[in-house]
C-alpha cells in the first residue's frame, strides 16, 4: 500500500509501543480507539465512505475513531484518493460456537424457569408457529450470504447425469443402432424395409438428479419458513425476510430448478452429499438451521453478532438464576417474562430492572437502577445501574460482565468502586455493596498471573475478576454467591 499522503502531508496513527507511525503500517483491531494525526491540512478524510472531523492540536491535526465490531476490509480516502487496509479479529473475541453456545443456555433457563414464573398462556418460539424460534432466525439472519454463496456454486456446476430416453426417430437421424432399434424392428417384422420413423433411445445430460430435487425441497421449505417470519409484528424481521425471500423466489425461478421434480417426503443423505465439498456445505447449512427449531421462549428483540457484550451480560445473568435454581433459591421467576400477543418473550432488555423472588426476601436483578431518591437503597452522586444484583434486605453483591476487557482489568475494577461506595442503605447510611466483581471471559493463562482473580485478593478488598467462558464454567461464582447468602441469612 503507499503512504497516505497529499503533497508533503500524510495520516498517522499513535502506536503506545512506537509512538506515532505511518497510519499503512498499523496493525488495526476491531472495536478499538484509535488517535490519528495529520500532518498538512486534512481538507477530506474519510473512512468507510463517513468524515472524520480533526481539530487543530500542537504537532499538527488530530482525530479518533473506533473501529467497527467486525473484522474486514476498511477503506480510507484522503483528499480524494482512495487506499484499503484491513481490520483484524479481536482475540478476545468469543467464537460463533460460543456464541451460540450462550444462546442455547440463556433459552434453556428460560424454558427451566417459565414453571416457576405463574403463568398460565401456551408457550412456544413465537407465538405464532411452534418451528420458528429467535435462535433460528439469529443463525438464519447471520448465514444467509453464506447460503446465497453456496446456491451460486452449485448452480454453476451441478451434479449431472445422463439418461436415456425411448422416442420415434426419423431414420436419418439415428447416429448408432442400438439393440432397442434392432429389437423393434424383428418385432414389428420391417426385415431389410426400414420405415421413415424408428424406435430408439436418445442420451440425455439432465440435473434432474436425487441430490438436486433434495435442493429443490429444502429451497421451498426455506421459502415457506421465511414466510412465517415475514408474517411476525416485528418490522425490522419482517423486512429482512421478505428481502431473504425475494432472493429464493427468484432461486425457485431460474433455469437450474425449472426442470427438477422436486423430492416429497423424507429424503436421505447420501454419499454425494456427504462426500462433495459444495453439496456438503449446502447440507450441512440447513442441518444447522432446524438444529434451531425448539419449543422455547422467544426473545422480543433481535442481537447480532457484533453485540456479543449485551448476550454475554444476559448469558451471566441466567448462568446466576441457573445457579440459584439449583441451589432451591427461586421462588418466583415471573417478572422474567413479558407477555404480548405475539406471546411470551423473555425481557431482560436494557434498564427494565428484571427481577426474581428468592427465598428470604432477596432478589436477582438485571440492570437494577439505584438514584439519589431510591427506597431502600440510594446513591448520593450520580445515578447508578450495576448489570447484575443479588439484594438482601440490607446488603447486595454487585456483578458487572465485561465483555472485552481482560488486558485492562484495572481500569474496569476502578468503576466498580462506584458501586461499593456509592449504593447505600437509607435508613443506616452504611455502605450496602458487600462484594462487587467483574465477570469476564478471560483467557486461563492470565487468569492464573493476575492478582485480580485470586482468592486472597478478593477477601482483602472485597473486589476482583471471576472467569465467566461458556462451556468452562468455574466454582468461583458459587462460591460467592453461597457465602453472601449465608451473610445475609445469619
Amino acid at each position: 500500500m503507499e503512504r497516505l499522503n497529499s503533497g508533503d502531508s500524510f495520516l498517522e496513527l499513535w502506536n503506545n509501543h512506537n509512538g506515532w507511525i505511518p497510519f499503512q503500517e498499523a496493525y488495526l483491531t476491531e472495536a478499538t480507539e484509535y488517535k490519528l494525526r495529520y500532518n498538512g491540512n486534512p481538507s477530506d478524510v474519510r473512512i468507510q465512505g463517513i468524515p472524520l472531523p480533526f481539530y487543530h492540536g500542537e504537532k499538527g491535526y488530530l482525530a479518533t475513531f473506533i473501529t467497527p465490531f467486525q473484522s474486514g476490509s476498511l477503506n480510507v480516502t484522503v483528499n480524494g484518493q482512495g487506499y484499503e487496509t484491513y481490520i483484524f479479529p479481536d482475540s478476545r473475541k468469543l467464537t460463533e460456537e460460543q456464541f451460540n453456545q450462550m444462546l442455547e443456555d440463556i433459552l434453556e433457563e428460560a424454558n427451566s424457569c417459565f414453571q416457576l414464573s405463574g403463568l398460565e398462556i401456551n408457550v412456544d418460539s413465537t407465538g405464532r408457529s411452534r418451528d420458528i424460534s429467535w435462535t433460528q432466525w439469529s443463525y438464519l439472519d447471520k448465514s444467509f450470504h453464506q447460503l446465497r454463496q453456496i446456491f451460486n456454486r452449485i448452480q454453476r456446476q451441478p451434479f449431472r447425469s445422463l439418461e436415456k430416453l425411448p422416442l420415434m426417430m426419423k431414420r436419418e437421424k439415428v447416429e448408432r443402432t442400438e439393440r432397442v432399434t434392432l429389437r423393434w424392428l424383428d418385432q414389428k417384422g420391417h426385415g431389410k424395409d426400414i420405415p421413415l420413423n424408428v424406435h430408439t433411445i436418445k442420451t440425455f445430460e439432465t440435473t434432474n438428479v436425487y441430490e438436486n430435487q433434495v435442493l429443490k425441497q429444502q429451497v421451498h421449505l426455506l421459502y415457506r419458513l421465511l414466510r412465517k417470519y415475514e408474517m411476525l409484528n416485528r418490522d425490522d424481521v419482517a423486512r429482512k425476510a421478505r428481502r431473504y425471500k425475494l432472493v429464493v423466489q427468484r432461486w425457485i425461478n431460474s433455469p437450474f430448478l425449472k426442470d427438477i421434480t422436486e423430492n416429497q417426503g423424507p429424503f436421505t443423505i447420501t454419499q454425494k452429499f456427504r462426500k462433495h465439498p459444495v453439496y456438503r456445505m449446502w447440507y450441512q447449512w440447513f442441518d444447522q438451521l432446524y438444529k434451531h427449531e425448539r419449543t422455547g421462549i422467544g426473545f422480543d428483540y433481535p442481537i447480532s453478532l457484533k453485540d456479543t457484550f449485551q448476550l454475554y451480560e444476559m448469558w451471566c445473568y441466567m448462568q446466576l438464576v441457573k445457579l440459584l435454581r439449583e441451589a432451591g433459591y427461586v421462588q418466583d421467576t415471573r417478572e422474567l417474562y413479558k407477555t404480548t400477543r405475539e406471546g411470551i418473550f423473555l425481557d431482560l432488555a436494557e434498564n427494565q430492572e428484571s427481577r426474581i423472588h428468592l427465598l428470604g426476601g432477596m432478589s436477582l436483578y438485571f440492570q437494577r437502577s439505584y438514584q439519589y431518591n431510591s427506597k431502600t437503597f440510594h446513591t448520593y452522586t450520580q445515578r447508578m445501574i450495576p448489570d447484575i444484583v443479588l439484594e438482601g434486605a440490607t446488603d447486595m453483591i454487585v456483578f458487572d460482565p465485561k465483555y472485552r476487557v481482560p488486558d485492562n482489568l484495572g481500569t474496569a475494577l476502578g468503576e466498580m468502586h462506584k458501586y461499593r461506595d456509592g449504593i447505600i442503605h437509607r435508613d443506616t447510611g452504611s455502605r450496602a455493596v458487600k462484594g462487587a466483581y467483574i465477570l469476564t471471559p478471560t483467557h486461563e493463562n492470565q487468569v492464573e498471573t493476575m492478582r485480580y482473580f485470586q482468592n486472597d485478593f478478593q477477601e482483602m478488598y472485597q473486589m476482583g475478576a471471576i472467569k465467566m467462558v461458556p462451556g468452562e464454567i468455574g466454582n468461583q461464582l458459587k462460591r460467592k454467591v453461597e457465602q453472601f447468602i449465608e451473610k445475609v441469612s445469619v
